[in-house]
């Protein structure tokens, strides 16, 4: 689970203050910006067999804005562009899920996180992983 350090990363800290618990089956990796993610970093994960990329961060829209501006735009549109690789490597678009919350939303983080995990398990290991 790729969390963006400003919003989503607090939210999720809060959840664990609040003893909300979220899969054990997770691993979180902080990033300044999710418009800093690249195509690589992903078909990377998944061809080395991790079962999904996970991505939550600032929500954009008028009333609220991504600390770096356009970062959640830049995911938004390289979302688009990842569908094309997943075809490539005949994986299911699912795999790669991104979601937006405010830094006051950590109630939502633990859904999230869990309803992501179940969605996997239905789909199944990644292909790649014994490979």
């Amino acid at each position: 689970v790729f969390v963006c350090e400003n919003d989503a990363y607090p939210a999720l800290d809060e959840a664990g203050i609040k003893r909300l618990q979220y899969s054990p089956f997770v691993r979180i990796i902080p990033v300044r910006c999710l418009g800093s993610i690249n195509k690589v970093w992903i078909s990377d994960a998944l061809s080395h067999g991790y079962d999904g990329i996970l991505q939550i961060g600032c929500k954009p829209g008028d009333d609220y804005q991504c600390h770096f501006i356009h970062g959640s735009e830049l995911t938004e549109q390289r979302g688009e562009n990842l569908q094309e690789t997943l075809e490539t490597m005949m994986l299911e678009p699912e795999r790669i899920q991104t979601k937006f919350v405010e830094i006051t939303e950590h109630h939502k983080i633990q859904g999230i996180i869990n309803d992501y995990v179940e969605e996997m398990v239905l789909i199944g290991p990644n292909p790649f992983k014994d490979m």
